[in-house]
């Protein structure tokens, strides 16, 4: 109401000769001097406000005793005031309030024998003269009271809007107009009641404000007649045009003043943003902590002691090292004949001038409206990519992606590995070290999206369409060429490329020189941070050179784009290659009619043929047969032997906001399993869901074939549990793959589910892992995805996976040198692409779903038995030996294994009359090993009484060939002297315990290694490492009591033995686990037969 009080209310109330006033809403007070300087001394004005936003005691004491206020609603205080002359109302702007406020002014002048006061009242127009607000809510009874929300307002938009809109925080009634809403319906329908004339006047400018006045005040007195048929002449209409452009212009005035200011403000946080950024991506913050590191390992490496203040304030007691460090770190150059720490900490490898020239440079681009995405290859650490994708949020730029391409190889090319003597400077970051920076700042979200593999097969189909800027970073050598083939033609006319690959890429700078002169770009170049080059893209029109192909194989792991259709709930992608029979079960399992709680699910199934010959393909037919779900894609001539290639086709023909992914189509599922990994990715978003995977039969198929299981015998025990009737019923002909249990943690997984949008930014399988099966392209995107920043890993209790044999290129090899030759070949080929061996995601495991019946109930600590193994006589025969071996069920062996190690008896066996703990099983088998070995020497650790020594040496006396020597850090002078043997004192992997072996046993001891010692992980694993170069080809590394921590007795052992050849065995491809010295059935040494291959 104070834009009107010098042209139309403080008139009115001069012309009325007001000297009684109740001012209703009086927000900060504003009008309350006006009134009382206009009115003059004598006047009395009463205030009404529930919460002023001003000092009641300041203004109280400032106006004196005409000035009365009421900390209290209106129509809780109107009926007890005196008569007024006047009233101002602009309060809470709801039909109730001001309906009752206009009756309360009428009845106590009624009561007092006067007409109602002269009143004016404001916001009648849009918006609430026909919507109601509540300040309040509580306060307006709720038999009044419309549906309200806090959302905004649109004019010409009947319901409130969800997004922007005036006053969103505001409680406003949902739905505009009808009755008993808003201020002006509640004026209407007052003075549709009002017993006598009644004059009205609405002006209908800056939200509408209403003269209420009863013709007795014309009549008594002629100048507010006077005054309002001067309102209604066109000189009034004149003046009310120009108070509104002077409102209007008013209001220009403070919102460009807010909005420039508050521009000024947002750039310059923007820049201090940016400026912490770049400080946090050099490390700057840091310098102090790596000087001391620097410091600590100077003194390890010089044998002295640290020098305390230089770990106090490194700043001024080892400034020099400070000083070199801050200049590589703003420069991104080494100064000359000084020794700096380098980058290795840093995300931002090519220093500050770098990062300070990219945002300049993006500056202009924003100044010069280029629009497109940003787009940065050859990432090192991450740090140009972090700083782009930080760009956009610093300045509210939004519809822009940021695309980040290289191979993130975790060590330099050539390496499979980072080495020790390579130091800081080659460490390099793999793709999730790199999604943890941008997490690590706050900034991984779908803007990024991550393409891995090599340039020349990630990008030609890279879905980016236009560019502002290309970055052509550290680390690609001649692929830069790749770079600018498939995306300088993508970068729009104005757009910027800058070519920063630092001093030491000479084939960069090669072929970023080649590609110029190819594409006819003969313009000048500006120079970029400390060593790099810039241009801007002038034209068009420039030559396109023919970009080289991909090499076939090539590392690629094309990302997921959105459904082309409409979109369902889940899509299942399952990989077949020449598995008919198995394909009839697993297609099964999927079907709605196998699956259990899934009635909501909308889901499909896309059945992917992947090179099968014709005649023994699964056909169209086969497939629609399992229900309206399935869809058919057969690959034909396009298909190649590895299945990451057929599971992209797959993903790409998808529809589902999820998806499952089974590399393996001769996998069976439990039917829980979609319903159960469907509640796992709700449960844990943004999460991975991976089933447990089972092998059907005895054990660990691989070694079950070896031993006479095949197709026959798993068909039988499909039929003996009578399925598909109750496909629980699996887990009584199955076993864990990798005799692990529930609570192992995972390796891999068969039937992975992801969100759409996670593949959208990372990518799908592979294609680099070219060889037949895939090799390890299943376990690279189970760690790829499980192991994303912020993403939860889950996994189903209760539900599994169940592998049947079909001549896999892996887990059906039945002879283990070619199986463990294979395994390792995958292993090398991941490290060739990632630059460090397989880790897998290495974090906690979230659980759903439960189980059903005794046989899914396992733990390592308490097996079930192998009934459904068991021999009938049938196929044994009633009389006379079984026709061909059976293979022990591993149930069955680790029951008896737990068994006879709980009974002790073993801590009871002897040899010639010293103790010797060990199963008398497994020394039979050394004696086997030394027979067929003949080795010159026997090197055993963990000697304790000396009984595993003494049999030894006397195995070695009846072939009449080698010696022992036995490593124990204890001494014993009771333990048994025999010429053959020999004891050394001490921890067997020290140096001087090594050097002492060595000097025993010569050269070329040609050895058998047994590793007693039954220590924690880490120790073994550096026994191993220690006495592995002792064993020739043929020989034996023995890891003893590999049945500890569950495996399965004293499952509160801890890490130890079991998982020290489990770890080995992901590094170590010479070695072979020898599952034949495990025929006994009974042995303490389970998976510990290491025979060296190669």
């Amino acid at each position: 109401m104070f834009p009107f009080w010098e042209k139309v209310v403080a008139p009115l109330l001069d012309a009325a000769g007001v000297r009684r006033l109740v001012e209703i809403g009086a927000l900060r007070g504003e009008n309350t001097q006006l009134i009382l300087d206009r009115l003059g001394p004598g006047t009395e004005l009463h205030v009404i406000d529930p919460v002023p936003d001003f000092d009641v005691d300041e203004h109280r004491a400032r106006f004196g005793p005409g000035y009365v206020f009421h900390r209290a609603l209106s129509v809780d205080v109107l009926d007890g005031l005196p008569p007024m002359d006047g009233a101002l109302v602009d309060g809470d702007h709801n039909w109730y309030t001001v309906y009752n406020e206009l009756r309360l002014l009428r009845e106590v002048a009624e009561a007092a024998g006067r007409p109602m006061p002269v009143t004016v009242l404001h916001d009648v127009g849009w918006p609430y003269g026909r919507r109601d607000l509540y300040y309040a809510p509580d306060t307006v009874p709720e038999e009044h009271r419309q549906p309200w929300q806090r959302r905004g307002m649109r004019p010409g938009v009947e319901r409130v809007v969800p997004v922007g809109g005036l006053n969103p925080t505001m409680c406003n009634a949902v739905v505009e107009g009808g009755p008993r809403n808003g201020v002006m319906t509640a004026v209407d329908d007052f003075v549709t009641e009002f017993p006598r004339p009644l004059r009205t006047m609405v002006l209908p400018i800056y939200f509408g404000l209403a003269i209420l006045v009863e013709e007795e005040w014309v009549s008594r007195r002629p100048e507010v007649g006077a005054f309002l048929d001067w309102l209604d002449s066109n000189d009034g209409k004149d003046m009310l045009l120009e108070l509104s452009e002077s409102i209007r212009i008013d209001a220009m005035l403070f919102q460009h003043q807010i909005y420039f200011n508050g521009q000024a403000a947002t750039e310059a946080l923007a820049t201090k943003y940016l400026d912490s950024t770049k400080r946090a991506l050099t490390n700057e913050h840091y310098l102090e902590v790596e000087v001391r590191l620097a410091h600590l390992a100077d003194c390890v490496e010089r044998e002295r002691p640290p020098q305390i203040p230089s770990l106090r304030d490194p700043i001024r007691h080892d400034a020099v090292a400070y000083r070199n460090l801050r200049t590589v770190r703003r420069t991104g150059q080494v100064p000359e004949g000084e020794d700096v720490p380098p980058m290795g900490y840093a995300y931002g490898t090519r220093g500050r001038a770098s990062l300070d020239a990219l945002t300049d440079l993006l500056d202009g681009l924003r100044d010069d409206h280029v629009r497109g995405d940003l787009a940065t290859c050859g990432v090192g650490r991450g740090g140009t990519a972090i700083l782009l994708r930080a760009y956009l949020d610093a300045h509210g730029v939004d519809g822009r992606q940021v695309w980040v391409a290289d191979r993130f190889r975790a060590a330099p090319e050539g390496q499979l590995e980072s080495r020790t003597e390579d130091g800081l400077a080659a460490l390099r970051g793999d793709l999730n070290q790199v999604r943890e920076g941008f997490d690590h700042f706050g900034l991984l979200d779908d803007t990024t999206r991550f393409l891995q593999g090599d340039l020349a097969a990630t990008l030609p189909d890279a879905p980016i369409e236009s560019l502002a800027l290309l970055h052509v970073g550290p680390g690609l050598g001649a692929a830069a060429r790749d770079a600018l083939d498939h995306l300088y033609p993508r970068l729009a006319v104005g757009g910027a490329v800058v070519v920063d690959p630092g001093e030491d890429d000479p084939a960069a700078r090669e072929a970023v020189a080649a590609f110029r002169r190819d594409a006819g770009l003969d313009g000048p170049t500006d120079p970029f941070g400390a060593t790099g080059l810039t241009w801007r893209k002038t034209d068009d029109a420039v030559r396109r050179p023919t970009p080289r192909p991909a090499e076939v194989g090539a590392a690629r792991a094309p990302l997921a784009v959105p459904a082309a259709t409409g979109t369902c709930d889940l899509s299942v992608v399952v990989c077949f290659y020449d598995m008919r029979r198995e394909a009839a079960r697993t297609l099964r399992s999927l079907s709605r009619a196998y699956q259990e709680g899934i009635e909501d699910l909308d889901y499909e199934v896309i059945v992917v043929e992947n090179g099968t010959a014709p005649d023994r393909r699964l056909g169209e037919e086969l497939v629609r047969g399992f229900g309206p779900e399935f869809r058919y894609l057969d690959l034909g001539e396009e298909a190649t032997p590895s299945p990451a290639d057929a599971l992209n086709r797959g993903i790409s023909a998808s529809r589902g906001d999820a998806l499952a992914l089974m590399i393996d189509g001769a996998h069976v599922l439990t039917p829980g399993v979609l319903r159960h990994a469907r509640t796992g990715l709700a449960a844990y978003a943004p999460a991975v869901v991976a089933v447990q995977p089972w092998y059907v039969g005895p054990g660990q198929q691989g070694d079950a074939m070896r031993n006479g299981y095949d197709r026959d015998e798993e068909d039988r025990l499909f039929t003996s549990i009578g399925w598909p009737n109750d496909g629980y019923r699996l887990f009584e002909i199955a076993h864990f793959q990798g005799d692990r249990d529930w609570l192992d943690g995972l390796w891999e997984s068969n039937c992975l589910f992801v969100t759409r949008k996670l593949l959208e930014q990372v990518g799908g399988f592979d294609e680099g892992f070219h060889s037949a099966g895939g090799g390890y392209t299943n376990l690279d995107i189970y760690e790829r995805l499980g192991a994303s920043p912020g993403v939860n890993l889950v996994s189903v209790l209760g539900e599994g996976s169940f592998h049947q044999v079909h001549g896999g290129t892996t887990t059906n090899l039945s002879d283990p040198e070619e199986r463990r030759a294979t395994v390792f070949s995958y292993g090398e080929r991941y490290a060739e692409l990632r630059g460090r061996p397989y880790t897998g995601p290495e974090k906690r495991i979230f659980y759903v779903g439960g189980f059903h019946g005794e046989p899914a109930r396992r733990t390592r600590a308490r097996r079930m038995t192998g009934a459904a193994f068991e021999v009938d006589p049938a196929l044994e025969g009633e009389e006379g030996p079984l026709g061909r071996p059976v293979p022990i069920p591993d149930d069955l062996r680790d029951a008896f294994v737990a068994a006879y190690h709980r009974g002790a008896g073993w801590r009871s066996t002897s040899w010639l009359g010293t103790q010797a703990l060990n199963a008398p099983t497994d020394l039979i088998t050394y004696q086997e090993i030394v027979d067929e070995v003949r080795p010159d020497w026997i090197i055993e650790t963990g000697t304790r009484t000396g009984g595993r020594a003494m049999f030894l040496a006397s195995v070695c006396d009846a072939l009449g060939h080698g010696r022992i020597v036995s490593i124990d850090n204890r001494a014993d002078t009771e333990r048994p002297e025999h010429p053959r043997v020999t004891y050394v004192e001490g921890r067997a992997q020290d140096d001087d315990v090594v050097a002492r072996v060595r000097e025993i046993v010569g050269p070329d001891p040609h050895a058998l290694v047994i590793l007693g010692t039954r220590g924690a992980r880490r120790r073994m694993h550096r026994e191993f490492e220690t006495y592995r170069r002792f064993v020739p080809v043929g020989s034996y590394v023995i890891m003893e009591h590999t049945v500890l921590n569950g495996y399965p007795v004293q499952a509160s052992y801890g890490p130890g033995p079991f998982e020290a050849v489990r770890r080995l065995l992901a590094s170590r491809g010479e070695f072979v686990v020898d599952t034949s010295r495990e025929k006994h059935g009974l042995s303490f040494n389970l998976g510990g037969y290491l025979r060296r291959i190669r």
